[in-house]
């Protein structure tokens, strides 16, 4: 029989609901789901259960109604309901079951993702139409690359959107839907909207934020948080950080109150939240998923950020991901690129520190990753206090290794050596201008390479804190420390920068106040440490005093000596007291450095005793000196004109040299020098002499000015070398003890020798109380002038000049007879002897020689300085034209005959010009010459003493007279030569040759 169709499919449907004791049809995970299984029609009852229809079974159910009924719709209540049975299956089975029952009526999968996620935009618009379900096929297969994380309300109202979009253009639900998280699968995107609407159920509104977990992770728990707050990410960051410091790495995902974020997300957060807390913007963050960065190099240098170079290194952190929806890599700073991991870590130590003291902190350390954990400080302000307690630290540092530390910890921040070098000038400045505020962290680039020229030296207060202001203006302009540094000692590395400006620092804590000098050294590690400690002359000499009197007593040196207050070894000291020596022989009063040395060198000492002047011991000092500046110790030996000296007497000589320094404020003009053994020890260097030893020099000196016709530059009194002016002092001062019958020692006093103007010339008698009260003036000018003698002095025949003094009181002193001085002195002109070939060669080539070396040697021993000029032709007119012969000496002309024209000449006007000042004292020998006086041609001139033209005279144009010649001829010539002579203030002497009776005269002449 036949059967209705309507009736059997009628009959078909009411077997399949008796048959369905539940709602929900399962397929597990991975089965094939048939994309013609849309919907069915079943009980309500939705208790799981393991019944599915087959397609052939259902093949007819295309549709979702019987013929000739409305399409059905659904609530979104109904949606919603159906959504937490299927999250609640899902959960206890961790599969999906393959129908959903919706009030009534079976959806397949595919329909049910269609009805979630349109459902989820219609409560998010309040939207309370019913829904309509579409035929929607299941997807095909897809792999899921989704990493956890949390959808913000937009993006899973975006995702629903797009997937409904989806499902109208290709009538097929999606294997996969690509997110920031990456690809999501269907089953996964089905079970995300069920726990939407879940919490829609339980909350009564959609879920602010959804969990996002690859399919693997049931069952997901979703927050009811509305808002993530600055709080929320300050807990978050604290974990974050305890979590690195730990394991030494970033976790993958991060959970914020029960919101899971990646790692860029979480920067972004960490940056946001900064950013807030500094603006002091308590408003909720917007959650929004930013992609991880790509990998790259970090090239970070340690150092410490400023709050003000974190919060922007934060905007520019937020303004990248704004612009890139991705986190970056590395981040530019001045330190270098700072990577991805370092930055977030960055961030929860920043936000430790808030959660800590209540405040972002003022710095935040900089470290390469492979630093974990990193410490940061609480400080809130850098001062100078800080500055100088690193700076000495670096000192001490530099100084043991010879190098720079790379970076530099103030007080828990951490700079690099270009930043502390601003540090360092800044709170120079600051120590000078009395200024107590904090310091301003500027981090500073690091400089380029460069070359030194410096000069070793020392820097004024004004010079290295004009220079400090110089840096300063430099990096504040060029935003890094210069290389080098013009200087007035040259240019200055930042090396020796950084390092002198520690030690200035060093010295201003240990005294209170900055230096009033700091040394400079070229950067070598031969030059380190610098040593900053200065002395004056007066505090070596106490010290050099000290060390003497420590040597006598013991009988050998002290290994390590204090000069005030610092203690150094024997070659340091060396060079203090030989730079101390060399300064007071300048007049140089600058503080002295101390500089680094070691002990001194090893030698075999070849030294006989005797005595060092004072020229010497300063070149020797200069000597020793500059070799311990090269060699950075004291030389073992060094040669002296007694020999090799060990650096032992070397010692004890400058020692004693700087002991008589402290007694006649001068350096001594000899030291007296042994060879280095215990019974040479003490050596006396406080010279004093007798009267009679005094004497004995006077003569000694007097016999060699007689017989070499020059002053000795330096005189033996008792075995000690003086020079001329301490010389002078010493016959001054016997002359007038004496005088005063005082038998008491004289004392050596120093003495410089002044330049002595030969031109002043002092002629006539002194008595004895006359040279006495000059001898008085000769010594106060001494005390007056710093020891300097006298270039000339006022007496009663006129002013004298210094070696005429000395000569003087030669001849005084070598007078005194009887313990008597003698009653008087005469000083006569200084005499310059000429004379003709008299003789000549052939009878007796040398007594015209003989005769003057006598009258020199009888006037020299009368006290006349006297001088044999020449003998010759033209003699008389070559005297003259010497410059050196003084103006104001007699100069004594010797002829074997008398020549008019040479007589008449005496007046003219090229004679009176060469002579000058001069005297001219004019003798003849007779015979040969004829007598002036009394002239042979007087019979043949009827008694007229006329004195004719000479045979030989070619060189008298004119003579004034005319008379005959010895044989009776006519001859031009002079009357009366002796007359005319004296009537123009020329004397004369006609001797027979007399030498007595010629130097007498001729005394008489120099003393007038």
């Amino acid at each position: 029989m036949s059967i209705n169709r309507k009736f059997f499919l009628v009959v078909v449907l009411c077997f399949v609901a008796l048959v369905s004791v539940n709602g929900i049809y399962a397929a597990e995970d991975g089965q094939n789901l048939t994309p013609s299984d849309n919907l069915t029609t079943t009980d309500t009852n939705t208790n799981a259960t393991n019944q599915s229809f087959s397609s052939e079974s259902n093949s007819e159910s295309d549709n979702y109604q019987a013929a000739g009924e409305a399409p059905p719709s659904f609530t979104n209540e109904q949606i919603i309901q159906a959504a937490l049975d299927v999250k609640r299956f899902l959960e206890g089975n961790k599969y999906l079951p393959e129908y959903i029952t919706i009030n009534g009526i079976q959806v397949n999968q595919a329909t049910f993702l269609q009805l979630l996620t349109q459902t989820t935009i219609k409560i998010n618009n309040s939207d309370t139409t019913t829904t309509t379900p579409i035929n929607t096929k299941l997807p095909g297969t897809g792999t899921e690359t989704t990493t956890p994380g949390t959808f913000n309300k937009n993006e899973y109202l975006t995702l629903a959107q797009n997937i409904q979009n989806y499902i109208n253009t290709n009538g097929q639900a999606p294997a996969t839907m690509s997110t920031v998280f990456g690809n999501i699968k269907f089953q996964s995107l089905l079970y995300l909207y069920t726990r939407a609407l879940t919490m829609q159920k339980t909350y009564g509104t959609l879920p602010t934020f959804l969990a996002v977990r690859p399919w693997s992770n049931i069952p997901i728990t979703d927050t009811n948080k509305k808002t993530i707050t600055t709080q929320d990410i300050i807990n978050t960051a604290i974990e974050v950080k305890n979590f690195v410091n730990y394991y030494k790495y970033l976790p993958d995902y991060i959970t914020i109150n029960g919101i899971v974020v990646n790692q860029a997300t979480f920067l972004q957060l960490l940056t946001q939240t900064t950013t807030k807390i500094n603006n002091q913007d308590n408003t909720p963050l917007t959650l929004q998923n930013i992609k991880q960065p790509t990998t790259s190099t970090e090239t970070i240098t340690p150092g410490t950020l400023t709050q003000t170079e974190y919060l922007t290194l934060a905007q520019n952190i937020l303004t990248y991901i704004n612009t890139n929806q991705k986190a970056p890599a590395t981040m530019s700073t001045v330190f270098g690129n700072i990577k991805f991991q370092s930055l977030l870590y960055l961030y929860t130590r920043a936000l430790t520190m808030q959660k800590t003291y209540g405040t972002l902190p003022t710095f935040l350390a900089v470290r390469p990753w492979n630093n974990i954990p990193i410490t940061d400080t609480n400080k809130k302000t850098i001062t100078t206090q800080d500055i100088t307690q690193t700076a000495i630290e670096v000192k001490n540092f530099l100084e043991y290794h010879k190098y720079l530390p790379d970076y530099i910890t103030i007080n828990g921040i951490v700079v690099n050596q270009a930043t502390f070098l601003q540090l360092l000038t800044q709170t120079t400045t600051k120590i000078n201008n009395q200024d107590n505020t904090p310091l301003t962290l500027q981090n500073i680039k690091q400089p380029t390479t460069s070359t030194e020229t410096i000069t070793p030296g020392t820097l004024t207060q004004n010079e290295y804190l004009t220079l400090a202001q110089n840096i300063l203006t430099y990096i504040n302009t060029n935003g890094q420390a210069p290389s080098t540094i013009t200087s007035t000692l040259g240019n200055v590395k930042f090396e020796s920068l950084l390092y002198l400006y520690c030690r200035v620092l060093n010295n201003y804590k240990d005294n209170g106040v900055l230096p009033q000098l700091v040394t400079v050294r070229p950067w070598s590690a031969s030059n380190i440490p610098i040593r900053d400690e200065f002395f004056t002359i007066q505090q070596i000499t106490k010290t050099a005093i000290e060390v003497k009197n420590f040597l006598e007593g013991n009988k050998y040196l002290p290994e390590y000596i204090t000069v005030n207050g610092v203690v150094m070894n024997q070659s340091q000291f060396i060079y203090l007291i030989t730079t101390a020596t060399i300064h007071i022989n300048t007049d140089d009063t600058s503080l002295i450095s101390l500089i680094n040395a070691n002990k001194p060198g090893t030698g075999i000492e070849a030294l006989v005793g005797g005595s060092i002047l004072q020229n010497e011991y300063v070149a020797l000092a200069n000597n020793i000196r500059n070799y311990i500046i090269a060699n950075k110790k004291a030389p073992g030996v060094v040669s002296t004109s007694l020999g090799q000296m060990s650096y032992q007497s070397s010692l004890y000589m400058f020692c004693r040299i700087l002991n008589q320094y402290n007694s006649i404020k001068d350096l001594p003009s000899v030291v007296n020098v042994l060879p280095w053994k215990t019974s040479n020890i003490p050596i006396y260097d406080t010279i004093s002499f007798t009267t009679s030893e005094i004497i004995q020099s006077a003569v000694d000196v007097k016999k060699f000015v007689v017989g070499n016709a020059y002053y000795p530059e330096f005189i033996t009194v008792d075995g000690v070398l003086v020079n001329q002016a301490q010389f002078l002092q010493l016959l001054a001062t016997a002359t007038i003890k004496l005088n005063n019958k005082d038998n008491s020692v004289i004392y050596l006093q120093n003495g410089i020798v002044p330049s002595s103007d030969r031109n002043i010339i002092g002629v006539g008698t002194l008595v004895l109380s006359r040279y006495v009260e000059l001898a008085g003036n000769i010594n106060t000018y001494f005390s007056n002038h710093d020891q300097v003698g006298p270039s000339k002095m006022s007496s009663s025949v006129g002013e004298i000049n210094f070696l005429t003094l000395l000569y003087t009181y030669c001849r005084v002193l070598s007078s005194y007879q009887n313990n008597a001085l003698p009653a008087s002195v005469i000083l006569y002109k200084p005499v310059y002897i000429t004379s003709d070939n008299i003789y000549n060669s052939v009878k007796d080539p040398a007594k015209d020689q003989v005769r003057m070396n006598s009258l020199v040697s009888i006037l020299r021993n009368a006290g006349v300085d006297a001088y044999g000029f020449g003998i010759g032709p033209d003699m008389q007119n070559a005297v003259l034209r010497n410059s050196s012969v003084q103006q104001g000496a007699l100069v004594v002309d010797i002829y074997g005959g008398a020549c008019a024209g040479t007589i008449y000449a005496m007046i003219g006007s090229y004679y009176q010009g060469i002579k000058g000042a001069r005297e001219v004292y004019s003798i003849w020998i007779s015979p040969p010459a004829w007598d002036i006086t009394n002239l042979p041609t007087k019979a043949t001139n009827g008694g007229v003493n006329f004195l004719p033209r000479a045979r030989d005279d070619t060189f008298s144009k004119y003579l004034p007279d005319w008379g005959y010649d010895f044989y009776g001829k006519p001859s031009d010539g002079l009357n009366n030569p002796d007359l005319f002579l004296n009537s123009h203030g020329f004397n004369f002497l006609v001797t027979s040759g007399n030498l007595q009776y010629m130097a007498d005269h001729i005394l008489y002449e120099a003393k007038t």
